[in-house]
């Protein structure tokens, strides 16, 4: 029976047993007063709202989640069942403070994901849209240690960009104290971001691997990042911004030819060692008679040349390959997945596209022709043997009249 259904079967009872009891003892006064007595207080007990033992257990077990321990603790009763008016003074203010704080959260959790997307957007890509803020922040440490990856020599660069995190860090280290949290992985993370980079790569990547670790270990206990957290990013964006650029032009100025912004040697090596041992077709490219114009027009009509070459080779090359400038006038192209027949027959329409083209440059308009030398990569070869019979096929067509296309004999597997 419910607690309802109970004082209910009590009041029926005493009417019934009062009249008997009266009856036995009429000259019993006190006992009249006592059984009205009891009556009445049944009547207000049925009168009250009354609440299921088990829910308010498990409301108050709620509620003290919400709360800190020490005001959690307040929510047990008194041997009189209430809750002091002191305690309860203490308990409206806690949880007031806490509401307060959910709410900044909420409201400045846009914020971190916006900080978080346009720090990754400077780098790189940003995540998905519906990435979480976990997501977001490994996404961002991934593509820092890409960069780390690529090339040792942007090692003091990625080291600034470290740096240029650590006010940010020093405020999620105080949102998370004003919260009432302990964070040593946060701690352990900026100890780490406080030390040089190893020489070594491996222990490079360990050391980031542990501060990141650190700091979304941080981040979980944090529902949003404050306001003042939010101030101290936007006024990182500007060096970040900075910093991200210094990056991408100097990623870009280690791999491209500055005169005609083809691929240099350095980004060629990078290119094949991608490739690795897949099939592909090397193209050797040399304007005839270079020297000459040199001689005739000047260095910079040459240079006027050498960007126009540069220019059409970059346009008749394909998504998937790569087209670089390797030596004064010699350039070459990489045909990936691409059989000896069909890499000969686009080299001469290179050939031809040239040889028709009326170059125009300050110093008037000048005809010229180009000799291409091909050969097929043999899988389990070096590249480089592929390379000399490239150079090889050159050398021949340069020796036998120029302004034509040599491929390199296909050896027997």
């Amino acid at each position: 029976m419910s607690q309802m259904e109970n004082l209910n079967q009590l009041l029926d009872d005493m009417d019934d047993i009062r009249p008997i009891v009266i009856a036995a003892m009429p000259d019993d006064f006190e006992l009249r007063n006592k059984t009205r007595r009891m009556i009445s207080i049944l009547e207000q007990l049925r009168q009250s709202p009354g609440i299921p033992h088990d829910t308010y257990v498990w409301v108050i077990k709620l509620f003290a989640k919400f709360l800190d321990v020490e005001h959690g603790a307040m929510l047990r009763p008194t041997h009189s069942g209430t809750i002091p008016a002191e305690s309860r003074a203490k308990l409206e203010s806690q949880a007031m403070e806490r509401l307060n704080f959910f709410q900044e959260a909420q409201r400045d959790l846009p914020a971190t994901y916006s900080i978080l997307d346009r720090s990754s957007n400077l780098i790189g890509k940003h995540t998905a849209v519906d990435a979480s803020l976990k997501e977001r922040a490994q996404h961002l440490e991934n593509l820092i240690k890409q960069r780390l990856q690529q090339d040792s020599s942007l090692r003091a660069e990625l080291h600034q960009l470290i740096n240029a995190f650590s006010p940010s860090l020093e405020a999620i280290s105080k949102v998370l104290e004003e919260a009432g949290e302990e964070s040593p992985d946060l701690k352990l993370a900026k100890q780490l971001l406080e030390q040089d980079l190893p020489d070594d790569i491996d222990q490079a990547r360990a050391m980031l691997q542990t501060a990141r670790e650190g700091i979304l270990k941080a981040g979980n206990k944090i529902t949003s990042a404050s306001e003042k957290l939010h101030e101290t990013l936007q006024n990182n964006m500007q060096q970040l911004s900075q910093l991200s650029q210094q990056l991408v032009e100097a990623e870009t100025e280690a791999r491209n030819d500055p005169l005609t912004g083809l691929s240099n040697r350095r980004r060629l090596a990078e290119f094949l060692k991608e490739l690795g041992q897949s099939n592909f077709c090397f193209v050797v490219v040399d304007i005839d008679h270079f020297k000459k114009i040199n001689d005739t027009y000047g260095h910079d009509v040459g240079d006027e040349i050498l960007q126009q070459v540069g220019d059409m080779l970059d346009d008749c090359t394909r998504k998937t390959d790569l087209a670089a400038r390797v030596g004064g006038e010699e350039f070459c192209i990489v045909f990936p997945q691409t059989d000896l027949t069909t890499s000969a027959r686009l080299a001469e329409s290179l050939r031809e596209s040239i040889a028709m083209m009326p170059f125009r440059t300050s110093g008037g308009i000048i005809e010229l022709t180009i000799s291409i030398g091909v050969a097929e990569h043999i899988v389990g070869k070096e590249h480089s043997i592929t390379f000399k019979a490239a150079d090889e096929a050159l050398y021949h067509a340069k020796t036998h009249g120029r302004n034509q296309v040599t491929c390199a004999p296909v050896e027997k597997h």
